[in-house]
């Protein structure tokens, strides 16, 4: 066995780092969500479908249906994901709404046994109480405060889930196909359906803000272009469940991020669940003894 390699962790940090923006950015942008989501995408897939059609045209990849319609199932996922969660944060707070929208570690860890046959490890359980208690405890206090954002709560916690689901189809095809031609396909189909969504309910397509563009802009840059697509990297290399694991670091960086820009400074609870969150993202990616033994043994050899 070979000792594990931690370039993808490292790649999965920084963008876990970069979708911490997110929610800062969406409630500093003044649109519908679905014109946020929209837009958000579609500025993020004109560099990405270039550089696909770029890597294309010079090593083509056989693509099948068996590969193709995962994709875009990937994509109708992701759309969802931000049509709900970018509607949550309208409604409820930014702490409450990133921790629920990030408990995908649960969905993901009950579902990859069955769809993706991962075996999730007894330690991996251990990791994902401890983890999730923290997010819980961080948001304890908001929810008690605002039951009257029930709405806003359940899109979140919607989110979530089409979360859970967009990252083990991911897992699932990222293997097979190269990181540039999944995002080059998901992130402008994406786009089209958040687009479709988005003429459906009738929003209005232009008349915002130079400010609201602007956030939009760099939704695109960061959260997107630098935070899922590093996501998407390293889900051909880490399992889902840990992937999903390290995503729970999102709302620690979120409450900094809210309290230094939004002045929504951070609570007792909220410090001492973002320290149970670090904790178990590190019981779940730290090396097991075992795991050690073996690259030790691998190494003598």
């Amino acid at each position: 066995m070979q000792e594990r390699s931690w370039a993808p962790f490292g790649v999965l940090l920084v963008g876990v780092s970069a979708v911490s923006f997110s929610a800062i950015l969406i409630r500093e942008a003044e649109a519908p969500a679905l014109v946020i989501a929209a837009y958000r995408l579609v500025l993020a897939s004109i560099p990405v479908g270039a550089l696909a059609a770029w890597q294309h045209r010079r090593a083509p990849e056989a693509m099948s249906a068996a590969t193709m319609w995962p994709m875009l199932l990937s994509a109708a996922f992701l759309a969802a994901h931000f049509a709900f969660w970018v509607t949550s944060l309208q409604h409820t707070s930014v702490v409450t709404s990133v921790v629920l929208v990030t408990t995908q570690p649960l969905y993901v860890a009950i579902a990859s046994p069955l769809l993706l046959r991962e075996k999730v490890e007894r330690y991996v359980w251990v990791a994902l109480l401890v983890a999730t208690l923290g997010a819980l405890t961080m948001a304890a206090e908001d929810i008690g405060d605002g039951w009257g954002t029930l709405a806003g709560d359940a899109y979140a916690a919607l989110g979530g889930m089409f979360a859970a689901a967009y990252l083990m189809v991911g897992r699932r095809v990222r293997p097979d196909v190269s990181w540039l031609r999944y995002i080059g396909i998901v992130y402008p189909a994406t786009a089209v359906f958040l687009f479709v969504a988005m003429l459906i309910a009738g929003d209005a397509l232009t008349g915002y803000s130079l400010k609201t563009y602007v956030m939009i802009a760099l939704l695109a840059l960061g959260p997107q272009l630098i935070g899922h697509s590093a996501i998407n990297y390293s889900l051909a290399f880490i399992s889902a469940v840990v992937v999903a694991m390290m995503i729970l670091l999102e709302p620690i960086g979120t409450t900094l991020l809210a309290a230094v820009i939004l002045d929504e400074r951070p609570t007792l609870f909220e410090l001492l669940g973002g320290t149970l969150v670090i904790v178990g993202v590190f019981l779940a990616i730290r090396p097991q003894p075992e795991q050690r033994l073996a690259a030790e043994i691998a190494a003598a050899d």
